[in-house]
C-alpha cells in the first residue's frame, strides 16, 4: 500500500514538474512579448531556443541511461562529474557560436546567460538521477516545480521593473543555483550511503562513449526546428518574434507525444524481451493512429482558433499567420510519429540508422531553409520544417518496417 502511494506521489509530482519545465519557455516568451515588444521577443526566442540546442550537449544522453544502470556499472558521482565536463563543452561551443556569428554584446550576453540557465538544468539532471534511483522521484518533481514557479515569478518581476531581459534572465540563473545548492544537493546527500568512489578520465570517456548515440539523436532532433530559426535570424531578424510564437504550438504537440509514449516504454521493452513482435508492432501503430487522429483535429482547430488564441495571449496581431500555425501543428504531428518510431528503434537498440536519418534531415532542412526563408519569411521556415519532418517520417516508417521484419525473422529462427 505504501509503495503504491509512493509510486502515485512520484508520478503526480514528476508530471507536474515536467509540465512546468516544458512550458517555461512559452510563459517567458509571453512575458517578454507583452512587456518588451515583438522585437525583443524575437531576440529572446532565438537565444532561448539555441540555449536548448546547446543544452543537449550538457545533458548528454540524459537521465534514462543513468537510471537504467541497474548493475551500477558507473557510480552516481560519475554521472554528475560527466555533466560538469559536458556542460563545460556546452559553454565553449556557445561562446564559439556567438563569436562566429559576430552578435552584438546585448544578444551575446543574453544567449550566454540562458546557456548558464541550461547548464544548471543539465547538472541538476544527474542529481535527479541519483534521487530517482533511490526511489524518491517526487523530490525531482518538487524541485522542478519550485524552480519553474519561483524562476518565472522573479523573471516577471525583474522584467516589469527594468524592461531588461538580460537582467531577468540572470535572475532565472540565480534562482536555479540557489535551489540546487540549498535543496537538490542536500536532498541527494540525505539519501543512501555516501558515494566515496573515484572515476578517472578513462572511466568518464567510457561513459561518454556509452551515451554518445543517445546524445547525438537528441542534439540533431533539437537542431532540426532551429535551422529555419537561424536563417530567419540571418535574413529577416525582425520576423524572429513572429516565428517564435508561431512554432509554439509544435511544442505543445511534442509534449502530447511524450505523454502518450512515455507510459508505454517499459511495456514495449518487456514485449520485445519476450519476442512478442506482433503485439509490439500493434501498440506502435495504435500510438501512431492516436497521434494522427489528434493531429487532424489539432490542425483544423489551429487553422480556425490558433490565430485568435495566440493573438489574445501574446498581444500581437497573428491573424496573417493562421496558415503558418496550422501547418506547424501538422509538422509537429509528423514529429510525434517520428518520436514514436525512434523510441521503438531505441528499444530495439538500433542507433546508427537513426543517426543517418537525422543527419540527412538536418541537411534537407538546411537546403529548404536557404531556398524558402529569404522569400517567404515565417511561412518559409514553416514549410521547411513540414517538408523535412514529412520526409523523415516516411524514412522512419520504412526503416522501422524493415528492421522489425528482420528482427522478427531472426527471433523465429532462434526458436526453431
Amino acid at each position: 500500500m505504501r509503495q503504491t502511494q509512493n509510486l502515485r506521489k512520484d508520478y503526480i509530482w514528476n508530471t507536474v514538474g515536467t509540465t512546468v519545465n516544458s512550458f517555461i519557455s512559452l510563459l517567458l516568451l509571453i512575458v517578454v512579448t507583452r512587456v518588451n515588444g515583438i522585437l525583443d521577443a524575437g531576440v529572446f526566442s532565438f537565444c532561448f531556443s539555441y540555449s536548448v540546442v546547446f543544452y543537449t550537449i550538457g545533458y548528454y544522453g540524459g537521465r534514462i541511461y543513468q537510471v537504467s544502470d541497474a548493475e551500477n556499472e558507473y557510480p552516481p558521482k560519475s554521472y554528475i562529474r560527466l555533466k560538469f565536463v559536458t556542460s563545460a563543452v556546452m559553454f565553449l561551443v556557445a561562446i564559439a557560436f556567438v563569436l562566429a556569428n559576430s552578435y552584438s554584446i546585448e544578444k551575446a550576453s543574453l544567449l550566454i546567460a540562458l546557456v548558464a540557465f541550461k547548464i544548471c538544468e543539465a547538472i541538476c539532471d544527474a542529481i535527479y538521477g541519483v534521487i530517482q534511483k533511490c526511489g524518491r522521484l517526487y523530490i525531482a518533481g518538487y524541485s522542478m516545480t519550485l524552480k519553474g514557479a519561483i524562476g518565472f515569478a522573479l523573471f516577471l518581476a525583474i522584467d516589469v521593473a527594468t524592461k531588461n531581459i538580460l537582467f531577468a534572465s540572470i535572475g532565472l540563473v540565480a534562482v536555479n543555483l540557489i535551489i540546487i545548492l540549498i535543496y537538490d544537493v542536500r536532498k541527494m546527500r540525505g539519501l543512501g550511503p555516501k558515494d566515496t568512489s573515484h572515476t578517472d578520465i578513462r572511466g568518464l570517456l567510457m561513459l561518454m562513449k556509452s551515451m554518445f548515440s543517445v546524445f547525438l539523436l537528441a542534439f540533431l532532433s533539437n537542431l532540426i526546428i532551429n535551422v529555419p530559426r537561424y536563417f530567419i535570424d540571418v535574413f529577416h531578424e525582425d520576423a524572429q518574434g513572429y516565428f517564435g510564437i508561431v512554432v509554439m504550438p509544435a511544442t505543445a504537440v511534442a509534449l502530447f507525444g511524450m505523454f502518450i509514449l512515455q507510459p508505454r516504454v517499459v511495456t514495449l521493452s518487456e514485449m520485445l524481451a519476450k519476442g512478442d513482435y506482433t503485439t509490439f508492432n500493434r501498440v506502435i501503430f495504435r500510438l501512431i493512429s492516436v497521434a494522427l487522429a489528434v493531429g487532424v483535429f489539432g490542425t483544423v482547430a489551429a487553422y480556425f482558433l490558433g490565430a485568435p488564441i495566440l493573438t489574445l495571449i501574446y498581444g500581437v496581431d497573428l491573424y496573417p499567420y493562421k496558415w503558418d500555425i496550422a501547418l506547424i501543428v501538422l509538422g509537429g504531428v509528423a514529429n510525434v510519429i517520428i518520436m514514436i518510431f525512434s523510441s521503438a528503434l531505441v528499444i530495439m537498440r538500433k542507433f546508427p540508422v537513426q543517426v543517418v536519418l537525422y543527419v540527412t534531415t538536418v541537411i534537407i532542412i538546411t537546403i529548404l531553409s536557404v531556398m524558402f526563408v529569404n522569400s517567404l519569411v515565417v511561412m518559409g521556415g514553416v514549410i521547411s520544417y513540414l517538408i523535412a519532418n514529412t520526409l523523415q517520417c516516411i524514412s522512419y516508417a520504412v526503416a522501422y518496417r524493415l528492421i522489425l521484419r528482420k528482427n522478427k525473422a531472426g527471433s523465429v529462427e532462434r526458436k526453431d
